[in-house]
């Protein structure tokens, strides 16, 4: 189907109407694979479809061109609810706060937008926020917990962290190299391929995500008693693989899992595979320990933890070594309906409403 070329503005006018369907801006849209990283890919406007004068360069880079597509899904997100609250929509009031799997800016439909119709939902997500983002200092999840009108009907919060953690960058060294690279070991022939998995730097990451998921449902427990506070742990990734039907248009696909387990000498895809399976396994246990609403002996009874490691296990669910599809292949649908029935269930035990 031909689109006809727009301009920015005309562009931003399509954004900025709530009424108007990602589905029709995405073909306005295009991803910059250069500056993507995993959990974070930079959506901008597609210079095929889109024309743009110096000005509008200057401007909207001057904004954070990088993070643009994030800043308007957030504020369309923000208008639908403001807009259903304000009606009087009784539907049960939700905080997200998440990465991109609860915001893949525009090109996708992802957990957020599939549990939307459901639910009000006050969006802070954002793609390619890290766990230390969302816990530090600013604690955006806080305000509309606090906030004098919407806090009362607020019941639950949506948490999305974790993956940046443990396959990004490392932002504390500066240095560029994949956490996933300094999570394994070199491959030594004979060894079974979970057994490579640095211990003692695992440990370090997964302690550190344990404190900041403790820190979100002490936060929440304190400033809003009886709200409940919903996680999840990914699905078992799949690594790239040679004739892997995956072509994501945001990355050059293998560069987040295939390459590095590759420079670690893991060539065989039924390894990574296992490690991959390992790392989630091992950060689903830190999770379960803490999330007492679903999980025995779960240290938070206000704690509900999403299971989606036995979720998609065929390739053509998956867009990329990281993300669940969106309309095709009903990834990310599945993933919803997972949360959907945590969400259910933690409703019916808070006595919050």
């Amino acid at each position: 189907m031909t689109v006809a070329t727009k301009s920015f503005d005309e562009l931003e006018a399509m954004l900025a109407d709530p009424d108007v369907p990602d589905s029709a801006i995405r073909p306005y849209l295009v991803a910059d694979p250069d500056t993507s990283r995993p959990f974070d890919p930079v959506i901008v406007p597609d210079p095929a479809q889109v024309s743009m004068r110096p000005l509008d360069e200057v401007r909207a880079r001057g904004l954070g061109f990088l993070d643009w597509a994030n800043r308007w899904s957030r504020w369309r997100r923000r208008r639908r609810f403001e807009r259903r609250f304000s009606a009087g929509d009784p539907a049960p009031v939700l905080v997200s706060e998440g990465d991109s799997w609860f915001q893949f800016p525009l090109l996708l439909d992802d957990t957020i937008d599939r549990l939307e119709p459901h639910y009000l939902i006050w969006s802070l997500d954002a793609a390619g926020d890290t766990l230390a983002d969302m816990t530090g200092r600013d604690r955006e999840y806080v305000r509309p917990l606090v906030d004098a009108t919407i806090g009362p009907r607020v019941r639950g919060l949506l948490f999305s962290a974790g993956g940046n953690d443990i396959l990004g960058s490392d932002p504390g060294t500066g240095d560029g190299m994949p956490v996933l690279e300094k999570l394994v070991r070199p491959r030594e022939p004979g060894k079974p391929p979970a057994a490579h998995l640095d211990e003692a730097a695992l440990e370090k990451r997964l302690a550190a995500i344990e404190a900041g998921y403790r820190q979100v449902l002490e936060t929440v427990a304190e400033v809003r008693p009886g709200v409940f506070v919903v996680g999840h742990v990914y699905a078992y990734e799949i690594p790239a693989f040679t004739g892997d039907p995956r072509d994501p248009t945001w990355t050059r696909h293998g560069r987040w899992l295939r390459e590095p387990l590759a420079r670690r000498g893991f060539e065989d895809p039924a390894e990574q595979r296992a490690i991959v399976r390992a790392l989630i396994d091992r950060l689903h246990g830190r999770l379960a320990r803490l999330m007492g609403g679903n999980c025995p002996g779960g240290a938070y009874r206000h704690g509900w933890l999403v299971n989606c490691r036995d979720l998609l296990d065929r390739v053509e669910e998956w867009a990329d070594e990281i993300h669940p599809t969106g309309s095709a292949g009903r990834g990310l649908a599945r993933v919803a309906e997972r949360f959907d029935a945590v969400i259910r269930e933690a409703l019916a035990a808070s006595p919050v409403g």
